[in-house]
């Protein structure tokens, strides 16, 4: 009994270890031809750190890349499969990128890589494009910020639509040190990032504004942004609408030559022709 079991064991053993041999053997084999199947690359950015995959399939592993053609941008280089590194120029770079496997299969693909200089930081209240009845709520959002330690605004409105409401000012972030100054039509805002400095969009701070009366509402956000390598960049914007003001119909007894032909002198009057001598 016992030696039948043994020999039970064995034939399980053999039956498993062929099957995880066959299954090696398939997934490292050749599984079609060689290709690239990425024919484009991110953008990169002037100074940021930079990373892209050249992603390659089926053939045989491993793969061999190498630059073949071309030059890539100062800064970057082919490490394996990717391209990485820093970027120290701008422009736009042609290059080839060519892979080989096991087998001493090739293929290529040319590349085309632009590099630019980063976005500029951006603030955005929010503001809507529509005629404003009630308390509205508008919040500041950071776009496009790299390493920010801390930036300054001044925002402005029309004071005599719209006034700012005591107390709604509040910082959207615990690690945020938020400080201010409050005038008729104008909010400047002192904001710096505890501990640290922000690298992605980000909500900052809000506050509310009410409607004198029913209006459009614009607003201007003049910004200064400092960056932790103490870089200052600055961007003026304004979001959504003024209203458009009023023109006075005109008098036509002004403006109606038949009527009065020298419209600087209302006092003036047309004879209509009747060829009396005054």
């Amino acid at each position: 009994m016992q030696q039948r079991f043994a020999v039970f064991l064995l034939v399980l053993i053999v039956i498993f270890g062929l099957s995880s041999c066959n299954s090696e053997l398939t997934t490292s084999g050749d599984s079609g031809a060689l290709a690239i199947i990425n024919d484009s690359l991110p953008e990169a950015y002037f100074g940021e750190a930079y990373t892209a995959n050249i992603r390659a399939v089926r053939g045989l592993t491993p793969y061999t890349f190498e630059l073949s053609k071309g030059e890539l941008p100062p800064g970057l280089e082919l490490s394996g499969g990717s391209i990485v590194g820093t970027p120290s120029g701008t422009g736009t770079f042609n290059f080839t990128i060519t892979v080989s496997d096991a087998k001493l299969s090739k293929t290529f693909t040319d590349f085309s890589l632009v590099v630019t200089e980063p976005p500029p930081a951006e603030l955005s209240l929010n503001v809507p494009q529509t005629e404003i009845q009630r308390t509205i709520t508008l919040r500041a959002d950071l776009k496009n910020v790299r390493d920010l330690q801390a930036f300054r605004a001044l925002i402005s409105w029309d004071s005599e639509r719209f006034e700012f409401v005591e107390g709604s000012l509040r910082a959207s972030r615990d690690n945020l040190a938020l400080f201010s100054q409050l005038a008729p039509g104008a909010l400047n805002v002192d904001l710096a990032v505890l501990g640290g400095s922000l690298s992605a969009d980000r909500r900052m701070f809000e506050f509310e504004l009410r409607p004198i009366e029913p209006s459009l509402l614009a607003i201007t956000s003049k910004v200064e942004f400092l960056s932790s390598q103490n870089k200052h960049s600055y961007a003026v914007v304004t979001e959504g609408q003024s209203p458009v003001p009023e023109v006075p119909a005109p008098n036509p007894d002004e403006t109606d030559p038949l009527i009065n032909p020298d419209p600087t002198n209302p006092d003036a009057e047309n004879n209509g022709g009747s060829g009396e001598n005054p």
